[in-house]
């Protein structure tokens, strides 16, 4: 647990009356968003043995537990370690990437493990600012990525094959049915308005003469984006179309961010002032 330049330690947040704390707590291991249901029973013993029995889920995927005696906070700290949990963070250390779940429907490209790999990788790094990840696995955008710092939204382009459409009709009724209503289904045949369509790629999922396939899939990446009391949507900075090439360039944004970046502004405030140009140096 080591104190930032603000003086508080990552996932510790001093709490009411003094010398209590509300701890906030994420798991490293499975997934960063994902609990055991052991870890689940630890969280449990420590509210009800150092806390007031009582747990809130926050919305970077973290639980916080409060009403904690500052005295307990090293106990604790052993009690989550040992079952691959951890204290989150708060202050400028970077915040717990989130994703989409891994069983959702509309998954263009399941992100849970691609954010638990961002998580291992820069848990706990101290930045100029609050610094907030957020992975979409569709364009629905469930975990806010156009008001994240950085978002990311995962695409599948898709193509119509020379396959025969048996016009089954599970693209375009409920409940497997295109939700944006992109796909049309007519004596004429099937087609697709590219304009209302949002690249989840789900249709090819329930395409059984396989009339409908994903063309190629990619990630688009948002820089800027904030909520609070000044909310701010995140701008296009680029696509990608790997895993590996995401993971990198997301790093390198990081590392812009940290050089660029003065005590207390997020990217976004960086990006008012100097533009999108220092994302490329």
């Amino acid at each position: 647990m080591s104190p930032d330049r603000y003086g508080d330690t990552a996932g510790v947040v001093p709490g009411r009356p003094e010398g209590r704390a509300v701890l906030r707590i994420r798991a490293l291991e499975p997934y960063s968003s994902e609990f055991t249901s052991e870890q689940i029973g630890v969280i449990a013993d420590i509210a009800e043995k150092y806390g007031s029995g009582i747990v809130h889920v926050t919305p970077r995927q973290t639980v916080e537990v409060p009403d904690i005696d500052n005295s307990s906070i090293g106990k604790i700290a052993e009690l989550l370690g040992a079952c691959g949990l951890s204290l989150g963070s708060t202050g400028r250390h970077m915040r717990n990437v989130i994703a989409c779940s891994r069983w959702c429907l509309y998954n263009a490209v399941p992100v849970s493990d691609l954010a638990r790999k961002l998580n291992s990788l820069h848990a706990g790094r101290v930045l100029p600012g609050k610094m907030d990840i957020s992975l979409s696995g569709c364009d629905f955008s469930c975990v806010r990525s156009r008001t994240s710092d950085i978002g990311v939204i995962a695409r599948a382009d898709i193509e119509l094959t020379d396959k025969e459409c048996k016009k089954c009709s599970l693209c375009v009724k409920a409940p497997l049915g295109c939700q944006v209503d992109a796909i049309n289904l007519s004596d004429g045949g099937l087609t697709i308005d590219r304009d209302r369509c949002v690249r989840c790629g789900f249709c090819s999922n329930i395409c059984r003469p396989g009339t409908i396939e994903v063309r190629s899939r990619s990630f688009d990446v948002y820089v800027g984006g904030c909520g609070g009391i000044r909310p701010r949507e995140a701008v296009f900075h680029k696509s990608l179309d790997s895993e590996e090439a995401l993971v990198d360039e997301l790093g390198r944004i990081l590392d812009r961010y940290a050089e660029h970046g003065w005590e207390g502004a997020r990217i976004g405030d960086v990006i008012e002032k100097k533009g999108t140009s220092f994302l490329e140096g």
